[in-house]
């Protein structure tokens, strides 16, 4: 089949002034740059060596395709996905259990194919140079993610999942990226590349009707009707994307599109800006009536229609009345509607004192960089929503509450994890300078700077957007502000910190799940982090939510955490230091310990207690206190690393036997534990996760104290995630295992005899703890010593208001304390709500509630930190009274 009997590409130049109902049309471009802004970007990109880098990256990316169309115009454009056989170029298309069904009607020229599936499938298009050209089957070549045998397979149509879509918008982005190319150079050979792949498409989509679904497997009958979640060109109306690259390659081809109109529209009898129109107006109309108002839906549907909405005439150029001015309101007010909510009602979506979005950090994130995406497009068309909506910076900021000293976001719920999107910064930064806005053009830049600088961005390889929005960065500070403590209520998730520094920052979170708003019911979930990796990470490698394995990575099983018990309900913040005050902010205001923070969650029957104690600059651990109200539990945790070794008390290797399952399953997705080992062992114990990508070679140990009733199992888990950037050395990636750790205790109350864990994570040769040992346990209460190189920590946990003398000359009464020995001599006493903590001589009492207080030796001179007034004795000295306050010496 040849190009020249389905798009011809010679042009009838008596049609280049074919005329436009004699209505004025607008200037373009206008979406993203009008002809005045050219000469301002050319001295840009020869001054600015971001912008030149970048531009240099875009023209090595498409000058390939752009170079060979100019003697073979026909191979990118057969690449398409196209309903290509004549008799087949089906003009409606039916859609049965969310699936294509089988399409009819017969259009003068191919009409763009529509997606096989509504769902993801495990395989991933080959190069383009390795695509079928002019296929009429719809069956693509395929490579798998999961498999490590990436020879290429045929997949069938029906179950491609987003592979057309992934096919198509592969080569619009080309078009897009080649037709900004132009509006730079105005060489014609670029014009040519993307007019040529723009015809193919506009062509293709007019004559296809919105498909049809008779048994509205949808929740909605499809077409032009309302309701349901279908969009034009795809099963959900939030991917309905095709009109993204397409609407900016119009809008930059503009005048060459219409002085080089295609033939085939003197058969149609309409001009290019017509069918535009049509096509465009379609994709607004239906996405207006389809999806849901309410959240990330309602958000990335304007996201797919605004740049339509931006690139029509105005209003009086169609025979409706409905142009841009028409459409710009569905947006910017709020217009009644069950199925859309515009800008001022989505901003009512934030928590105004957190500034966050109520749902997961994946979906979460993307939000306010869409928000401020279409302000700075609507700015450029005289429209400012960004104006008198501080939520909007505000809710930008909120985002980097989320993120690792990596840069990357905290993992919990439905998400992959990664790098934060820069792009809200950026955005921000161009407003400002737009606007003159100073103050907010210092704190962008600091916040783009800082990721420029830990490698999580690089602006010299911006998109062309970034090109024409980017603004020159200005001095700024070099440090983010730094929170120890982040807590959302709504999401019941926390983060600890201390220190923000890849190398040596300490972090963890705990979270206590829930259902809907793409949070996960793995309740009271915990990870931890070293080395500026999330060590033992809530895993995310599905493919899709329809995937065989969501559950497991979705639910509990992927998580840290025990099972059965608690999945969602309310949590009871019992403790938290440092603490913050929701009311007023996400983050902590105060902190009473540099060396100490903590949080004790109750959940349902569950209870826990996580800390993270410094004992330098540079090392640290977590201590781990879970309590289980019932009588069978298992104890789940995955971490990174290629190996797990576990250990016995006089650590030598445990002799592991392999079994046919797991004996009791706790929960469906137990399935997906492989390679099952096991051992019974009532001891305490070590398991020593190590990462062999890197060098030095990267260790996480794991010490648990023994109870009785305990079987340990070791088991290959799904991998950890599908991204290449959120493990170290890529460790843990599809397809590899993720070796995990069960801890079985059956026949034996949970809460009165806890799992009780210490992590350490540290460089091969690095260790810092020599021993871990316990104390004194009851039914109410655990300690612990933890031994490392120049200090001992004596650690103690009750869950009642008993007074506790675990060892000669240490008392305890309260939730958490720690009594810290440096060189054999006092270091610190840490109390984290309660009454007594008491070593020799040494003494912190409360006056009557409970205090959160520490008392330190430090240079010589003591200080002491406290909530509440507290009574505090040294050496010999009788015991004085003092104030609140923080870190105050005393003299």
């Amino acid at each position: 089949m040849k190009l020249i009997k389905i798009v011809p590409i010679f042009i009838f130049l008596f049609l280049a002034e074919f005329p436009i109902f004699g209505q004025k049309t607008g200037n373009h471009p206008q979406l993203f740059a009008t002809k005045s802004d050219r000469q301002e970007l050319l001295n840009k990109i020869e001054n600015e060596t971001w912008a030149k880098d970048s531009w240099i990256k875009l023209q090595e990316e498409i000058n390939p395709y752009v170079n060979r169309h100019v003697t073979n115009p026909e191979w990118i454009v057969s690449r398409l996905a196209m309903y290509w056989k004549d008799g087949e170029r089906y003009t409606q298309c039916y859609i049965k259990t969310q699936n294509w069904d089988y399409g009819e009607g017969n259009a003068p020229v191919p009409t763009v194919r529509l997606p096989g599936m509504r769902t993801w499938n495990e395989y991933v298009n080959v190069p383009l140079e390795d695509r079928i050209p002019y296929n009429e089957t719809g069956d693509l070549l395929g490579v798998s993610k999961s498999s490590a045998d990436k020879t290429p397979v045929l997949v069938p149509y029906k179950k491609t999942g987003h592979m057309i879509r992934a096919n198509n918008m592969e080569i619009l982005n080309l078009a897009e990226k080649s037709a900004f190319a132009y509006y730079i150079t105005q060489d014609e050979k670029y014009a040519k590349f993307s007019a040529d792949i723009l015809w193919t498409w506009m062509l293709g989509t007019y004559y296809m009707e919105p498909p049809l679904d008779p048994e509205k497997s949808t929740k909605g009958p499809g077409g032009y009707k309302s309701g349901g979640i279908m969009g034009y060109y795809d099963y959900e109306v939030i991917h309905d994307d095709l009109q993204i690259p397409t609407s900016i390659t119009y809008d930059f081809l503009y005048d060459y599109l219409n002085k080089n109109p295609h033939p085939h529209l003197r058969t149609m009898n309409k001009t290019t800006t017509e069918v535009a129109g049509v096509i465009f107006k379609r994709f607004i109309e239906i996405g207006l009536i389809r999806g849901g108002k309410i959240g990330n839906w309602n958000v990335n549907r304007y996201k797919n229609i605004i740049n339509s909405i931006l690139v029509l005439e105005s209003n009086d150029f169609y025979k409706d009345g409905k142009g841009k001015e028409y459409y710009i309101p569905f947006y910017t007010e709020n217009k009644p509607s069950d199925y859309y909510a515009g800008l001022p009602e989505i901003l009512e979506f934030y928590n105004k004192t957190t500034g966050l979005w109520p749902e997961s950090p994946g979906y979460a994130s993307a939000m306010i960089p869409t928000v401020l995406e279409m302000g700075v497009k609507l700015y450029k068309s005289g429209v400012n929503t960004l104006a008198g909506n501080p939520i909007i910076s505000k809710a930008a900021l909120a985002n980097l509450g989320w993120l690792d000293s990596r840069g990357n976001l905290v993992l919990f719920g439905d998400m992959r994890g990664g790098p934060a999107n820069i792009s809200s910064f950026e955005s921000l930064l161009t407003y400002a300078t737009w606007e003159g806005d100073i103050e907010t053009v210092k704190k962008m830049a600091t916040v783009i700077q800082k990721n420029i600088s830990s490698g999580q961005y690089d602006r010299n390889k911006s998109n062309w957007q970034g090109i024409i929005f980017n603004q020159p960065l200005p001095n700024s500070e070099k440090d983010l502000p730094y929170h120890k403590a982040a807590y959302s209520p709504f999401h019941k998730h926390i983060i600890m910190r201390n220190g923000n520094d890849e190398e040596n920052g300490l972090m963890y979170t705990l979270y206590g799940g829930t259902y809907q708003s793409h949070l996960a019911e793995n309740g009271l979930a915990m990870q931890f982090y070293g080395k500026g990796w999330a060590m033992a990470p809530d895993a995310s490698a599905y493919e899709s939510y329809w995937s065989s394995d969501a559950g497991y990575h979705r639910g509990i099983t992927g998580s840290n955490t025990i099972v059965p018990g608690y999945k969602k309900g309310p949590i009871v913040i019992n403790a938290m230091d440092p603490s913050v005050d929701t009311t007023k902010s996400f983050y902590n205001k105060t902190e009473t310990s540099n060396k100490v923070s903590f949080t004790d969650v109750t959940a349902y029957e569950k209870r826990r207690v996580v800390a993270m104690i410094r004992t330098s600059e540079i090392t640290g651990y977590y201590v781990d206190i879970f309590r289980s109200n019932q009588l069978d539990n298992d104890y789940l945790h995955h971490n990174i690393g290629n190996s797990m070794l576990l250990k016995d008390d006089l650590n030598k290797p445990l002799s592991l036997e392999y079994v046919n399952d797991l004996g009791v399953k706790y929960n469906e997705n137990y399935s997906f534990f492989k390679n099952q080992k096991k051992v019974n062992y009532t001891k305490d114990f070590i398991s020593t996760w190590t990462t062999t990508n890197v060098s030095p070679k990267l260790n996480v140990d794991m010490w648990m104290m023994g109870q009785n009733n305990r079987e340990l199992y070791a088991v290959d888990a799904p991998p950890t995630t599908l991204r290449v950037d959120v493990t170290p050395g890529e460790v843990n990636i599809s397809p590899e295992i993720t070796p995990t750790l069960i801890v079985r205790q059956n026949g034996i109350n949970g809460a009165e005899n806890p799992f009780v864990s210490v992590f350490e994570t540290y460089e091969e040769g690095e260790k810092d703890i020599e021993s871990i040992s316990k104390i004194s346990t009851s039914d109410n209460f655990i300690s612990i010593a933890v031994k490392s190189k120049n200090s001992k920590q004596y650690i103690c946990n009750s869950i009642d208001n008993v007074v506790y003398n675990p060892i000669k000359g240490l008392k305890f009464q309260g939730i958490f304390g720690i009594v810290s020995e440096k060189n054999g001599g006092f270091e610190y006493l840490y109390l984290g709500k309660g009454k007594l903590l008491q070593k020799g001589n040494y003494k912190i009492e409360a006056v009557d509630e409970a205090v959160s207080a520490e008392l330190k030796l430090e240079g010589g001179k003591y200080y002491y930190s406290s909530d509440k007034p507290v009574l505090i004795q040294l050496k010999k000295e009788k015991a004085i009274l003092y104030p609140s306050g923080y870190n105050i010496e005393i003299e």
